[in-house]
């Protein structure tokens, strides 16, 4: 169970790795401050989106990128 004000997701082997890769290329230390700053980079491009949709939107765009241009 997480902390409190905090929620945990499930997210896929591939999506794991390639975020590891992100956090390194923009010294991101953890998951949470990586997840935090990809989803702060979305709500600015977004009218108004709900957390599952946010995950959603956000795994699908990790699984898009290219794992050869990643560090």
């Amino acid at each position: 169970m997480p902390p409190d004000g905090y929620t945990t997701v499930t997210i896929s082997d591939s999506v794991a790795t390639k975020l590891t890769q992100i956090m390194a290329s923009h010294d991101h230390s953890n998951y949470a401050e990586a997840v935090e700053y990809a989803a702060d980079t979305t709500l600015l491009q977004e009218d108004e989106i709900t957390v599952q949709e946010l995950i959603q939107l956000l795994a699908k765009r990790i699984d898009e990128i290219d794992e050869t241009n990643l560090p």
